[in-house]
């Protein structure tokens, strides 16, 4: 009970996040991981128990195949040795080779041609009878040379019939076999000369039933002297050595996937065994499937469960969080709704629930105490666009009083080109400050660009003119308006107040197939064409640099936005000769209508 008191109250003290944590850990992660494991642990040592089971039934085919195999060259060797008329022709002694060969063909050439099987490479019979003849299937042994090889077992037991593995020394290169070795004393009658049957077994079938196999097991035949006489890679004429040391590898004993089995109890085949080992690769293999089936399993059991707790405790807990913390802002006199989705869970009743509180509470504060506040902040936005407003109409007010002042005094005193001078700039100052930035006609907008041409004509003096060529059928179409006097103002300041000798200004306006083409033109310094290319560059950017391209820039920006950028300032100039400035106005976006009209309702 101790321990439950003082475990509750720390377990009530964490964050939510951290218990939701916990719990997926110990009640989903931990299982499963716990399920996974034992699972793949489970597969491995089925797959251990399999695979010895496969092992020991592969030794058991193989060992029933090739005692089969032996046993039937035994009862060939058996059969060969009850045959009286081999006896008879064999024990018989000759006096010359062609009475040999007489009997041959009479009763020998075809004599062990009946015994051949699949299983059976060749069937031999020897004896010490030098009247006869080698060749074929019957041989002489010489009584006084040392017995081959493959009589040594016949010399080492009792029984009539023994297995022999040796290397067969009578080719022109040794050639590995397994025979059957038969004693032929069944009639002592004819047992003048001693005569032995040798029964080669097929080492391609041999290894056929060693190799059936060999992508799980590797199989060997070892013999009684612990010798490997196949294992499955030799063929059919015996290729190879023999080899000793067929006992397993420590890895392969600590493995479990070694065995071997005897061929039989029978004296013949007394020592022989069949080994197999089972090919770990594969094993490996199937491990490799198994844990990767398994890890699958634990990605796909893991992730679904993970995403679904994932999404249920998120409705939770988002939910709780923005409760939580939308009662701390009422601490601060702050009463913002919950927007999160309410639901109709116990906690989106909460959350409706406090919706419906800092609601009301919002109205009672509004209606009694921001009422006030609200007033008094609407008065004074009304006294500050008053003052606003009055002094917009004082500024210009003073200004116009201030150039009439100055007309009338120059009046007085004679001064007619000052007068002339102020009396343009007056009506300049009116134009701008009376229109709206608007579509003019053009010959409202020639009429107020001459106004600046002859205060700069002022200016210069006799050194300065300029030139008007204007189509009369082109005077009514409507332009952005401040979009010549900015370039004619441009070409005052940079193109001809560096030139010391005439002065000259040529404004074109007209119409061309492409459309109302205007262009100004002077005589100034001119640009070349390193300069040319950045004073574009300057036009296009965003942003003005304070170099002197500003008003081209805003000429520029204000064509962009009335023609949806279908029409840009074009430059062109010559370094000594003069510079040109102008625009083209497709024919579609003209209109010489009323002034409300506006380009951007017709589409281009």
């Amino acid at each position: 009970m101790t321990r439950r008191r003082s475990f509750f109250p720390r377990l009530n003290d964490m964050p939510l996040k951290r218990k939701f944590l916990l719990i997926y850990l110990l009640c989903v992660l931990l299982p499963i991981m716990t399920i996974n494991l034992f699972f793949y642990f489970r597969t491995l040592s089925d797959i251990q128990t399999r695979e010895q089971e496969n092992l020991r039934r592969s030794l058991e085919r193989a060992r029933g195949e090739l005692i089969g195999m032996i046993d039937e060259s035994v009862a060939l060797s058996r059969s060969i040795a009850a045959d009286d008329s081999l006896y008879q022709a064999l024990d018989e002694t000759y006096a010359s080779p062609s009475d040999y060969y007489a009997v041959y063909d009479e009763s020998l050439r075809d004599k062990l041609t009946r015994y051949m099987s699949a299983n059976i490479l060749e069937v031999r019979i020897y004896t010490e009878n030098v009247s006869v003849q080698n060749g074929s299937n019957y041989r002489v042994i010489d009584d006084k040379a040392t017995p081959p090889e493959w009589m040594n077992p016949l010399g080492q037991s009792s029984s009539a019939i023994a297995v022999s593995a040796y290397m067969d020394e009578e080719t022109h290169n040794p050639r590995r076999r397994i025979s059957v070795i038969g004693r032929m004393d069944v009639y002592p009658s004819f047992s003048a000369y001693p005569k032995y049957s040798r029964v080669d077994l097929d080492l391609g079938r041999v290894s056929a039933i060693l190799n059936r196999e060999r992508s799980s097991v590797k199989l060997r035949l070892v013999d009684e002297r612990d010798r490997v006489v196949a294992d499955g890679i030799g063929g059919r004429d015996g290729e190879g050595e023999l080899y000793a040391n067929p006992a397993f590898t420590s890895e392969e004993t600590r493995s479990g996937f070694a065995l071997q089995q005897s061929l039989g109890s029978v004296g013949y085949v007394q020592g022989w065994k069949v080994v197999g080992i089972a090919n770990t690769r594969y094993i490996d293999g199937l491990r490799l499937e198994s844990m990767i089936s398994i890890l699958w399993l634990g990605i796909i059991s893991t992730i679904v469960p993970s995403l679904l707790i994932f999404f249920i405790f998120r409705s939770y807990h988002t939910r709780v969080k923005h409760l939580y913390r939308h009662m701390e802002k009422v601490g601060d006199q702050r009463f913002d709704p919950i927007a999160a989705r309410e639901g109709k869970d116990e906690i989106g009743g909460l959350i409706r629930a406090f919706n419906v509180m800092s609601g009301r509470i919002r109205s009672l504060i509004d209606d009694v105490y921001k009422l006030e506040i609200r007033q008094k902040n609407l008065e004074l936005d009304r006294v500050r666009t008053e003052l606003a407003m009055l002094q917009s109409q004082v500024n210009p007010h003073f200004l116009f009083n201030t150039l009439n002042a100055v007309m009338i005094v120059c009046a007085k005193n004679g001064y007619r080109e000052v007068t002339e001078i102020v009396k343009n700039l007056s009506q300049l100052m009116r134009q701008l400050l009376s229109r709206p930035d608007d579509l003019v006609p053009l010959e409202e907008e020639l009429k107020f660009t001459r106004m600046y041409l002859e205060i700069e004509k002022f200016r210069f003096g006799d050194r300065f003119d300029y030139l008007f060529e204007v189509q009369p059928s082109a005077g009514q179409l409507r332009i952005p308006r401040m979009s010549i006097q900015p370039l004619v103002e441009n070409a005052c300041k940079h193109g001809l107040q560096a030139r010391k000798d005439e002065r000259k200004i040529t404004i074109t306006a007209g119409m061309t197939a492409e459309g109302l083409r205007i262009a100004v033109r002077d005589n100034g310094i001119g640009m070349n064409e390193s300069r040319l290319q950045e004073v574009e560059k300057l036009i296009g950017s965003e942003h003005s640099s304070g170099d002197g391209s500003v008003g081209l820039r805003n000429v520029h920006r204000r064509l962009e936005l009335f023609y949806r950028r279908g029409v840009h300032l074009r430059l062109r100039s010559e370094e000594g000769r003069g510079t040109e400035v102008g625009f083209t106005i497709p024919s579609f976006w003209l209109h010489p209508g009323d002034a409300d009209f506006y380009p951007w309702d017709k589409e281009a």
